[in-house]
């Protein structure tokens, strides 16, 4: 008897310990793949035959339209990686290559995802589709990503704060790709790194409230016969039915919405919209891929966010369109269609506006 309650007492000091000391881990690594698991280097991924280096992590608070905001506990999160080729672009220099990475960090989907969003706007509109994020790191420099490329695209979990990073190297040349010292703010799924951020310590929520869009549901033929362009205030262009549409896309669909499910879409057809704004705003422009975003809306008041990153500045170039639609009756006579979304929901008939804004 005495044994035993000598082993109940040794255990119950092992887990004591073990449970308050800095023995724990910061986070637990998740097995991604095996290769970053086992750390070999003699094996067949090209993407992990160096090293990571550690970047130093900070404290990260999440605040603005959610419920219980506050600090949040990175103990609780696996990690997850993504793979870059770093580049920026300039329009006079053209591509200035930074160097290829293995990023190993916090998905945004994951460390947002407890954080249910209480939107300020939700008694006018409901939909979780016009609601953004704000990243401020800690000298005030920021960068925007809409709420539904975090969790409502067909691959999440390409936004990470990265943690560790290791140099992608070619085996029949010599590099020296230059690592990091703090833990960074990272976009696989964009082409150019504008939206890189060191030292993130802060993200804000927010719902749309730049410009009122009337609710009107009692509509009865649902249609808009232009789009008007906007940076901020400025109307910079109008898009009419009478558009040069010699560049349309067709792009198959499952249109599968957030509260409906599947609706029989067969194909969504138009031009892409960087074709219609060639004129007007530059998909690459710096500024407006780190920090604007656009809000599509139409004449009933319904509305989407995107950030301008993912229309325009995408690694896999999918061009989303204004799609024409086949019935001017129903929703005629554009709506935008991104294929890149797993939810139907951002695609919004009878289009009316396109407002850039930044926060």
């Amino acid at each position: 008897m005495k044994n035993r309650l000598k082993a109940l007492a040794a255990l119950l000091t092992v887990t004591a310990i073990f449970s308050s000391c800095s023995i724990l881990p910061e986070s637990i690594v998740d097995a991604i793949t095996g290769a970053s698991l086992t750390f070999s280097q003699d094996g067949n991924s090209l993407f992990h035959q160096t090293d990571q280096v550690k970047l130093t992590p900070g404290e990260l608070t999440v605040k603005g339209e959610v419920k219980g905001p506050g600090k949040v506990n990175l103990r609780k999160f696996y990690k997850r990686e993504v793979v870059i080729k770093e580049s920026l672009f300039d329009r006079e220099t053209g591509i200035q290559f930074t160097g290829a990475y293995r990023y190993s960090g916090y998905s945004l989907f994951d460390l947002l995802h407890g954080y249910n969003l209480e939107k300020e706007n939700s008694d006018l509109f409901r939909p979780q589709i016009d609601a953004y994020i704000v990243i401020e790191n800690r000298t005030g420099d920021k960068v925007v990503f809409s709420w539904s490329e975090i969790f409502h695209t067909v691959n999440p979990h390409q936004i990470l704060i990265a943690t560790e990073m290791a140099p992608i190297i070619p085996y029949r040349q010599e590099v020296d790709y230059p690592t990091g010292d703090k833990w960074r703010v990272v976009s696989a799924g964009d082409l150019f790194a504008f939206r890189t951020l060191d030292d993130p310590v802060k993200i804000t929520v927010h719902s749309f409230n730049k410009r009122e869009y009337l609710i009107d549901r009692d509509i009865e033929t649902l249609y808009s016969d232009s789009v008007r362009f906007y940076i901020e205030e400025n109307h910079m262009h109008t898009i009419t039915p009478q558009f040069d549409f010699s560049k349309n896309l067709t792009y198959n669909s499952t249109f599968y919405r957030m509260g409906m499910g599947h609706h029989h879409t067969d194909h969504f057809t138009g031009p892409p919209l960087s074709f219609l704004l060639q004129d007007v705003t530059d998909p690459y422009d710096p500024v407006l891929n780190r920090s604007a975003l656009v809000c599509f809306a139409s004449v009933d008041g319904y509305r989407a966010i995107y950030s301008y990153s993912e229309l325009f500045n995408r690694t896999d170039q999918t061009a989303p369109i204004l799609a024409i639609a086949p019935n001017e009756k129903d929703g005629g006579f554009f709506r935008n269609f991104h294929p890149v979304d797993f939810y139907a929901d951002r695609s919004v008939k009878a289009l009316q506006e396109l407002f850039v804004f930044q926060p």
